[in-house]
């Protein structure tokens, strides 16, 4: 095997492995707005926690008791009151049927949510795989043709060759790799483009994140 070909062989995954998909995957699960906005219904939709419970059902009340009270002073005034209770009712109802039957619909939701949102991303980080592995191939014909007409030219020089058509065969052949290679240039770019818009306002890390321009996604 060609030692220039065996070399591009081994280089392949290396060229189209700068970027990782899980960490792009997680990033987007956790800013793309569907997402985002079906966990916000599912929390609203979250029966309440005991400690919560007690607080909105816990009242403060004063009232008159039966019965009256009389005091008599000193210079003999008599006072008659009414006896007061203060304190605190607390009523804790169990959680309804109705809200744990809608906090399931909204948990099934957003986990469908969160699939339909997965398998589309990965098919798109699979195509822009796919895409810069053909981009480190045609690179690597091309360097080859461009190796290749380098050598056929300086045969011709010493007078080892004397058939020019191989040398114009060889320039054809580097134009139409280099074509290839601004073809799949202005495809990746797209493709990188639409995976990023899948984070929605946080769309910009992840496009230099799959562009090699930073080697690790923020935290959330």
């Amino acid at each position: 095997m060609n030692r220039g070909l065996l070399l591009a062989l081994l280089g392949w995954p290396a060229l189209a492995g700068a970027w990782e998909e899980e960490p792009a995957l997680a990033f987007i699960l956790a800013y793309n707005p569907v997402v985002q906005a079906q966990r916000h219904a599912t929390a609203a939709y979250q029966p309440p926690s005991l400690t919560r419970r007690v607080l909105e059902h816990t009242s403060f009340y004063v009232r008159a008791a039966s019965g009256t009270s009389s005091t008599v002073a000193e210079g003999g005034d008599t006072t008659t009151s009414s006896p007061l209770t203060v304190g605190i009712q607390v009523n804790i109802p169990l959680a309804s049927p109705r809200e744990q039957r809608e906090f399931a619909q909204q948990a099934l939701a957003e986990a469908t949510r969160i699939d339909e949102v997965r398998s589309r991303a990965l098919t798109d980080l699979a195509k822009l795989r796919e895409l810069e592995a053909e981009r480190a191939a045609v690179r690597e014909r091309l360097d080859f043709h461009q190796s290749k007409a380098d050598w056929v030219q300086e045969r011709i020089r010493k007078g080892y060759e004397g058939d020019v058509e191989k040398l114009w065969e060889s320039a054809q052949q580097q134009n139409a790799e280099a074509a290839a290679v601004k073809r799949l240039d202005l495809l990746i770019d797209s493709q990188r483009r639409q995976v990023a818009h899948y984070a929605g306002e946080q769309w910009p890390p992840l496009l230099d994140y799959l562009s090699g321009k930073r080697q690790q996604l923020p935290e959330g």
